[in-house]
């Protein structure tokens, strides 16, 4: 699928621009095992909750163990805590400013994230990556916004007919196979990210075996590719 050069570029948020996942997962790890399910390590909820909405991560858990986990995994709780981590361990991933700036050079750019809305605009500032967004808040694009969250096409075809651009002329950056299911089903073109994951190669299989139309671990790699650059390094 050729690419737009001047098109839009969406990008997820946890795992593609903020290094936030494990942070994230360390907190429903928590909050399972707080319910009695000490089995959810923050490596297994990495592996299998990564790219998820909290309710997907409950409705899966639930039916995993025949239990009502809605006051262990209530919003309110998890947003309090995972808050509360951001302010001592956020950071950006390497490179996701020059990409941001890069593909904001090529035409539009603009997230579309499963998070809760208040901790992807608070992360966002946080590590000033906010910044790069001219309009602000009309460029992140949320779960709440739409019916249907990731893996479902809903939030980036919203993204797209809010920033005026046709599907087809949309790339769309993420490290989840929930992500890139969502992409495909879009009709964009989706370009996977493994460089936030524990086992990049391993991942890399993932998001390939996902439908992924090209696969980078490094950040300032896809700012190259979006700027037609040779010489690439690609995993994948």
């Amino acid at each position: 699928m050729p690419i737009n050069t001047t098109g839009l570029v969406i990008f997820d948020c946890d795992g593609t621009l903020i290094d936030s996942e494990m942070l994230y997962n360390t907190v429903i790890s928590d909050l399972l095992c707080e319910a009695g399910l000490d089995m959810y390590t923050p490596g297994l909820c990495l592996e299998r909750f990564t790219g998820l909405t909290l309710s997907a991560i409950r409705a899966q858990a639930e039916q995993a163990h025949n239990m009502d986990l809605s006051s262990h995994l209530a919003a309110e709780t998890y947003v309090r805590r995972a808050q509360q981590q951001m302010d001592v361990a956020l950071s950006a991933i390497a490179g996701a400013d020059v990409l941001i700036a890069r593909a904001k050079e090529r035409g539009k750019i603009c997230v579309a994230s499963n998070g809760e809305r208040s901790s992807v605009l608070k992360s966002l500032k946080l590590t000033s990556l906010y910044d790069y967004f001219e309009t602000g808040e009309s460029q992140i694009f949320t779960k709440v916004q739409v019916e249907n969250a990731k893996p479902a096409p809903d939030l980036f075809l919203f993204a797209a007919d809010k920033m005026q651009v046709q599907t087809k002329d949309c790339v769309v950056v993420e490290d989840s196979v929930a992500g890139v299911q969502a992409g495909l089903a879009a009709g964009m073109h989706v370009i996977g990210f493994t460089g936030s994951h524990h086992a990049p190669a391993a991942h890399a299989k993932v998001l390939k075996s996902a439908g992924a139309h090209r696969i980078f671990s490094d950040l300032i790699h896809i700012a190259d590719y979006l700027s037609g650059e040779k010489g690439l390094q690609k995993t994948g």
